[in-house]
């Protein structure tokens, strides 16, 4: 296993970015690292495709022992997390530090 990848988003994640998004992910996920790490400092948006989209990189992420994390997330997106139940799959940090630190 490799390091941690870190993969920084930005803008929405919708059904316009989503199939580009999750061909970045699998991209970072074949390389077999030790973690990814998305980076939402600079996302906006999130839509129900999104949301497919962090949940098969989780599921992915589970299958090879590979840790996942969230960092700079939106306070409107973290409520979306938790209105949807999904913050269980989704650790978040409020910084790719405090991540990098969790999963070491």
């Amino acid at each position: 296993m490799t390091q941690p990848n870190i993969l920084k988003l930005a803008g929405r994640i919708d059904n316009v970015t989503s199939a580009e998004m999750e061909a970045s992910i699998n991209a970072a996920l074949d390389a077999s690292p030790s973690a990814l790490i998305l980076d939402f400092a600079e996302v906006t948006f999130v839509s129900s495709i999104g949301l497919r989209v962090l949940l098969m990189a989780a599921k992915r992420c589970r299958k090879q022992n590979a840790a996942f994390a969230l960092h700079s997330v939106a306070p409107q997106i973290v409520t979306l997390f938790g209105v949807s139940g999904l913050n269980a799959f989704f650790p978040i940090y409020p910084s790719c530090d405090a991540a990098l630190s969790a999963i070491a």
